[in-house]
């Protein structure tokens, strides 16, 4: 296994076993199969297991559980036309919620589909550029103050832009991608009563980067920033369900290594702040530390397995709301597994 390609198979940590983060991003969205070489195809998913408990401060009431678990999946297939220009599209759940109390009304339950269609261009001299279309579909129930509502819509569009820059043989890769806001209008049912709601996924801009440093031996991280503040699900008659008002920002940051031909392996931190205050039960985590641990196992020459484990601490958060009163999160976590097969052909 060259160096460059144990950077692609390493920094699978990283990105498959996601835990909970800032907004509703579960993913932080990625386009690395577009930078696999020639023919290549892949099979991912990633299960996490959150623990996040609360108190309502003041009352004799534990709440014994915020989050619950959920699994995800993906698909990639990536074609290589020429020695310049390649095409990939990508299946993923870069987005979701699942929010469920047992003792009192509270309920966020949202999935995401997404579709990724992008081409990339080598110029030859180590730059590349990049471009595509997204197709999203945004899917949810939420039960809080204003009551219970029920809803899905289409598939809308956005798209993505961005360049790289790669010198192969100290695998350098440095890449920096834009990702447009996509406007969604879900239709559903409110208490009952038909309704439609609004909401926007965030722009988002993210830097992946990865290099060599020693014999075998590679760095790796990303920054990932989405404008959520002012991102708000609303509904027919000015009803709000939620309101984000912070950005989100995420880094990671790691190291991997060639063991042998056949196995690598790495581990990467991870940080991204967030307000340790809030008004919703239906945003319960704030800011989060984490550390992930992965392998990669070459099969043979044209097929890889990769998996990691990631473990994430959430601070203490402390909602307000007008249904129950202050509520004290404390000693959240969340345990991540993922699992990635990759052919190359």
């Amino acid at each position: 296994m060259t160096l460059t390609k144990l950077g692609a198979s390493v920094a699978f940590a990283a990105s498959a076993t996601t835990a909970m983060a800032g907004g509703i991003d579960r993913t932080n969205l990625s386009i690395s199969p577009l930078f696999e070489d020639g023919n290549y195809a892949e099979l991912s998913f990633a299960h996490v297991s959150p623990d996040v408990p609360g108190t309502i401060l003041g009352l004799p009431l534990s709440l014994s559980q915020s989050a619950t678990s959920f699994n995800m999946f993906g698909f990639a297939y990536k074609h290589q036309f020429n020695e310049n220009l390649s095409f990939a599209i990508i299946a993923d759940q870069p987005y979701g919620s699942q929010i469920e109390y047992a003792e009192i009304p509270g309920l966020a339950i949202v999935e995401t589909q997404t579709f990724t269609g992008a081409l990339r261009y080598e110029m030859g001299n180590g730059f590349s550029a990049h471009a595509g279309v997204r197709a999203e579909k945004l899917t949810g129930e939420i039960l809080s103050s204003p009551g219970y509502i029920d809803a899905t819509g289409d598939y809308e569009i956005g798209g993505l832009i961005g360049v790289a820059y790669e010198r192969p043989e100290i695998a350098l890769r440095v890449a920096l991608t834009y990702y447009s806001s996509i406007d969604h209008e879900l239709d559903g049912l409110h208490n009952g009563v038909a309704t439609v709601a609004t909401f926007s996924m965030p722009e988002r801009i993210n830097l992946d980067f990865q290099t060599g440093i020693a014999a075998d031996t590679l760095l790796f991280g990303s920054i990932s920033h989405a404008k959520w503040d002012g991102a708000s699900l609303d509904s027919t008659g000015g009803v709000n369900w939620v309101t984000f008002s912070e950005d989100s920002t995420a880094y990671s940051l790691g190291i991997g290594r060639k063991l042998s031909d056949e196995l690598s392996a790495s581990i990467s931190l991870g940080y991204e702040e967030a307000s340790n205050t809030g008004t919703t039960l239906l945003a319960p985590t704030g800011t989060s530390k984490s550390v992930a641990l992965g392998l990669s196992y070459r099969v043979t020459e044209t097929v890889k397995i990769s998996g990691g484990v990631r473990y994430t601490d959430f601070s203490d958060k402390t909602v307000t709301t007008m249904g129950t009163g202050p509520v004290l999160f404390t000693g959240g976590n969340a345990v991540s597994v993922g699992l990635k097969l990759g052919v190359s052909f």
